[in-house]
């Protein structure tokens, strides 16, 4: 299936939870609600700034999203309005947003080298991530929970990638030796033993 209307790069793309429809965020300032069935676009979402990241709530119903202008946004997927913005969260563009798996806070990274995790009910920043030797080197670099949701990983411009304990942000451990370019994106394996990374060059290493 080729789905056709953005107008500049994707950088975003999940599927709802039934598997029948895919949001997709655009450097062309929108979301998109496709119906997978009908094979057309549903919804035209315009969002104000250039989409890094989204992901959906459990439900569907909502739709966060990172963007170019450092603003973390949340969206009825429903009527396409955007109940809350958050502006003050970072100092430099999002480029990943990942819900927990309990689905009560969120994951944001940012070029500013910080990742924090937003408490969904205040939109207030529980904890906060960082290090000296941890560089947020891309537009898109993601992070991500484990699937217990007690650490948070993230891949650094040097080629390391950073485990935090998600309650108290120590660093557990960095893991080094697998990449020579900076690291895009990282994905915990869903029975928490192994987590995958991937570079700049299209280099995997896994993790275990």
């Amino acid at each position: 299936v080729c789905l056709l209307g953005h107008l500049a790069k994707v950088h975003s793309a999940q599927f709802t939870y039934d598997n029948e429809k895919m949001v997709t965020g655009s450097h062309d300032k929108t979301l998109r609600l496709w119906d997978l069935q009908k094979r057309f676009c549903a919804r035209t979402i315009f969002c104000f700034s250039a989409c890094n990241d989204l992901c959906l709530s459990r439900d569907s119903t909502q739709i966060f999203t990172g963007h170019l202008d450092h603003h973390v946004r949340i969206w009825d997927s429903r009527s396409g309005d955007c109940t809350k913005e958050l502006s003050s969260v970072h100092s430099g563009q999002i480029t990943s947003v990942f819900l927990s798996p309990e689905g009560r806070t969120l994951l944001t990274s940012s070029r500013d080298n910080l990742l924090k995790i937003i408490d969904l009910r205040t939109y207030e920043a529980l904890v906060t991530f960082s290090n000296d030797s941890y560089k947020n080197g891309l537009n898109w670099t993601r992070s991500c929970f484990s699937p217990d949701g007690r650490y948070v990983a993230s891949g650094s411009m040097d080629g390391s990638v950073f485990v935090w304990n998600a309650s108290n942000a120590t660093l557990e451990q960095v893991l080094r030796g697998g990449h020579k370019n900076a690291v895009t994106q990282v994905s915990w394996n869903p029975t928490g033993y192994q987590v995958a990374s991937v570079d700049r060059s299209g280099s995997v290493a896994l993790w275990g």
